[in-house]
């Protein structure tokens, strides 16, 4: 019964008053900070369709400087507006990628920004510069980035893939290595010989890496050991 409440009181009602329910709710709301439990989905419901996206902007600052679980509700709620997304989105979101220190997180702003540059290509430069950044949280929200548009099937510019790739191709991280490992098969579907050559060009990338993308080439596992074994006679 106070839950059929509270999802009344949500529409046309002040921004603080609105906050402060949210605030309660989420305090009395058991698995909420799960981000698919049925109470986030309604919550987020209800936001979209009380406020269009730029209004909504004001209401995810306010959510984003509270508790852990009100900006899960923030980024859970723009996840919905992904048809308008535009540049405005992309200026109003840059600045908060340094604030994020959560795998979740991460997760679902990869795939917020992956509809942004869909639609605005001109951005290549800085998703680049995200999945550059010395800050591991934001680099990964730049490979989920690209990972999410390839998931998509809505780019094919290998030259971008592969240049985000090889930038990362020696971090030890292995969330980056998996998805890095996702990038160069996706390529090899269409260019298998360009993935051959391109393994055997980076043939000392981390161990996950090479085990994951020469599953069907253990041949090239052979070259990666003789080279290994010829290293430590040479020493």
């Amino acid at each position: 019964m106070k839950k059929t409440i509270f999802i009344k009181r949500l529409q046309k009602i002040p921004q603080t008053e609105l906050l402060f329910d949210i605030k309660t709710y989420i305090k009395n709301t058991h698995g909420f900070y799960q981000h698919k439990v049925p109470e986030m989905n309604v919550m987020a419901d209800k936001l979209h369709k009380e406020y269009s996206l730029n209004e909504f902007y004001s209401v995810f600052s306010r959510l984003w400087r509270r508790s852990n679980g009100e900006r899960s509700l923030a980024i859970h709620t723009l996840e919905l507006y992904h048809d308008a997304f535009d540049v405005n989105t992309w200026n109003f979101l840059r600045l908060k990628l340094q604030q994020i220190k959560s795998f979740d997180e991460t997760k679902c702003m990869g795939d917020i920004i992956s509809f942004i540059y869909i639609k605005n290509p001109s951005l290549k430069k800085e998703i680049i510069a995200l999945s550059e950044n010395k800050n591991i949280w934001v680099k990964r929200i730049g490979l989920l980035t690209i990972y999410h548009v390839v998931k998509q099937k809505k780019n094919e510019d290998n030259n971008l893939l592969i240049k985000v790739i090889t930038n990362n191709i020696s971090d030890v991280n292995e969330d980056i290595q998996i998805i890095n490992e996702y990038l160069l098969t996706t390529i090899g579907k269409s260019k298998k010989d360009f993935l051959k050559k391109f393994i055997l060009k980076n043939k000392n990338m981390p161990d996950l890496l090479f085990s994951m993308l020469t599953r069907k080439m253990k041949h090239l596992r052979k070259i990666r050991k003789l080279k290994k074994l010829n290293n430590t006679v040479n020493i």
